[in-house]
């Protein structure tokens, strides 16, 4: 299954229709090539998306080849690479007066690249520009998608095929083909092109939240923090607790979770009982431990059990940003999708844990607390998976 299977789409909650909305978006009774068809041999299982098709494309029916087209044919170039060797379409496939995009003729459109992703079932996509970067990758993101400059380089998982954004030719020539910008663009593609015989791990939220182990009970959870105080290894852990900042009296940690050795993964409420044996574990020097935004949990316990955390070992946001320092890429959300091709899997309880100030409590414990522990338990296996991803990344050993 990948991002384009029926079952992948509705596994996010997303309300994705399969049906085009051609009649509703109009464009097709005003141009020269109406739905055009996808253009190219496909000798490479690469599929590239444009935006739309230009006035030459429109006049021609055929995807990338007026001057943006040229432009990228002359970069495939120096690569060794011929464009019509590969698949081309369009995230709108109906050329929009003045080239203007609106968002309703990329929702409405997006069914046709679906559908033309899942006949040609190419092993490596890459969408050229801002809209068809919406149009794959917002329905499983769903959060602000930023500016495409957070988007391009990545070579995301997603089920069968990499889906590998870089900037549009004719943003290139907007910008005067500056040398640096072109040799960037020249780099994503070079990475995108090396994908192609490259299978992607495999890898789902339904998979991995079958892994997590939701401990109800402060009995049970006891008897694991005794059992994990034999262990050794790796230990990825989270808190999720009532605000930001750990100093206010009122502020508590609602549960805690870990993951060992990316094998054990289990959730289970804080309490009275249950945090002497869990300010064990966090001493114990036998468990190295990993974190996304590490300051958080080592504020938060030494501020409610008088001590910091022993044997830190990595820290996911720190190490986005040192592999890249671009904004909006640190967290473990956007790495978990990045690296991992996990797409959302906390909207449903991020309005709660919003707070009116970084004082101020949120409205966690009015989830019902299994949620509240899967989707903590998802964080500290993401955490540890995304770990594994950078240290490999970075040629840690």
């Amino acid at each position: 299954m990948g991002f384009f299977s029926e079952v992948s789409w509705q596994s996010t909650g997303t309300d994705v229709p399969t049906t085009p909305h051609c009649g509703l978006c109009g464009l097709s009774k005003k141009c020269f090539s109406p739905r055009m068809p996808p253009t190219g041999l496909g000798k490479r299982k690469v599929l590239f998306v444009s935006e739309a098709p230009g006035v030459e494309e429109d006049r021609q029916g055929s995807h990338l080849i007026g001057e943006s087209g040229q432009l990228l044919r002359k970069i495939l170039d120096s690569l060794d690479v011929d464009l019509d060797d590969c698949w081309r379409t369009s995230a709108v496939i109906c050329h929009p007066p003045n080239n203007e995009i609106d968002e309703k003729y990329i929702k409405a459109c997006r069914p046709n690249l679906i559908k033309t992703i899942r006949d040609l079932d190419p092993m490596v996509i890459i969408p050229l520009g801002e809209s068809p970067v919406q149009s794959l990758i917002q329905p499983l993101w769903k959060k602000d998608m930023g500016p495409i400059s957070r988007w391009v380089g990545w070579t995301i998982p997603s089920g069968k095929a990499w889906i590998c954004p870089t900037y549009h030719p004719s943003y290139l020539l907007k910008m005067d083909e500056d040398e640096q910008l072109v040799s960037i663009t020249r780099k994503h593609l070079k990475k995108a092109l090396s994908m192609e015989f490259e299978i992607p791990p495999v890898c789902s939220l339904s998979h991995l939240q079958q892994k997590v182990e939701v401990i109800l009970t402060d009995q049970a959870a006891r008897a694991r923090l005794r059992d994990l105080l034999t262990k050794c290894g790796l230990l990825a852990f989270d808190y999720e607790t009532t605000g930001l900042k750990p100093e206010n009296p009122e502020q508590r940690i609602v549960s805690c979770s870990f993951c060992l050795n990316g094998e054990d993964t289990w959730a289970f409420p804080v309490t009275e009982r249950t945090t002497p044996l869990l300010s064990r574990v966090l001493l114990s020097p036998n468990l190295v431990k990993i974190a996304s935004n590490l300051k958080f949990e080592e504020r938060w316990t030494r501020a409610k059990m008088g001590h910091g955390v022993v044997n830190w070992d990595w820290d996911t946001m720190q190490a986005a940003h040192v592999l890249d320092n671009r904004r909006q890429v640190t967290s473990v959300k956007f790495q978990s999708f990045v690296l991992l091709g996990i797409g959302d899997y906390n909207s449903h309880v991020e309005k709660y844990l919003q707070s009116e100030s970084a004082n101020g409590l949120n409205r966690i414990t009015d989830l019902d607390i299994r949620d509240v522990l899967l989707y903590n338990g998802l964080d500290s296996l993401l955490e540890y998976r995304v770990a594994q991803r950078q240290k490999k990344m970075m040629g840690w050993r």
